[in-house]
């Protein structure tokens, strides 16, 4: 299986500006996030895991909100540090473990809810990177996959833009994610787009085209696109329009339930 991305990939990009944050649900993106997890994670104290998780702000967030047990993980030392961070300015306690996925020292079989955001598309074997995740999973937990949607706008402006930073993912959808669940034996997945608008552009050196740009005229686009979309991702997070497609939605997710010793037929 190949990698499209580093340790050394990770940790320039967490160095780049990053401090301690927390999250605000004024973008509808965020907000949708938080409902499908608490949705996958019901009431309760659940135990939630998300893998890939430097500088997450989400998982602070769902132990603060719902008192869910939590933990993530990192292969970056800065990301972990940062996620760190985010929990205790939430002031919520949380376990950080710094390692790979494939050689992970958790043990098998021991969250109810197993949830990645903006992961399994930067290897080049998304059903084996899935698996991995299903591995850590409790039978009866559901597994929660957020991806970037590469097939609408964003990605557009991603391969027309920034080509190395494109060239570090792996573009699928929704119904093929959904399909590789199935594949690893999941039941009730769902799969669909998350967010109704959020385009990003970078000024990072992998957005290559930008780069080349006066700088007034990078600083021009970059504040502009950003008050653009929060505005409009504001004007969604009140409304009750969910107009989540393939051509805005920023992301798109997969879930589903690891079956029970009981459900699972054996076939000789």
């Amino acid at each position: 299986m190949k990698r499209l991305t580093d340790v050394r990939y990770w940790e320039a990009a967490w160095r780049e500006g990053a401090r301690a944050s927390r999250l605000r649900l004024y973008r509808d993106f965020d907000y949708e996030t938080v409902r499908l997890l608490r949705a996958a994670a019901g009431r309760g104290r659940a135990w939630v895991l998300e893998v890939g998780a430097g500088n997450s702000r989400v998982l602070p967030y769902l132990a603060r909100a719902f008192g869910y047990v939590v933990c993530g993980t990192d292969f970056s030392p800065t990301g972990c540090q940062l996620l760190s961070a985010n929990l205790s300015m939430q002031g919520v306690a949380g376990a950080v473990v710094r390692e790979d996925l494939f050689q992970s020292s958790l043990r098998p079989e021991t969250f109810d809810v197993v949830y990645s955001s903006g992961l399994i598309e930067h290897f080049d074997d998304t059903r084996a990177v899935s698996g991995e995740h299903v591995r850590l999973l409790k039978p009866g937990g559901r597994l929660v996959l957020i991806v970037p949607n590469l097939q609408g706008i964003q990605g557009a402006v991603i391969r027309r833009l920034a080509p190395p930073l494109w060239s570090k993912h792996r573009v699928f959808g929704p119904e093929d994610l959904a399909g590789y669940l199935r594949a690893l034996g999941l039941e009730s997945v769902r799969r669909g787009y998350l967010g109704s608008f959020l385009i990003h552009v970078g000024r990072t050196d992998e957005w290559t085209v930008v780069k080349r740009w006066p700088r007034f005229i990078q600083a021009l686009i970059y504040w502009s696109v950003r008050l653009v979309n929060g505005g409009i991702s504001f004007f969604f997070r009140l409304s009750p329009l969910r107009p989540h497609s393939r051509a805005m939605s920023p992301a798109f997710y997969a879930e589903g339930t690891k079956p029970r010793e009981e459900n699972i037929i054996h076939r000789g």
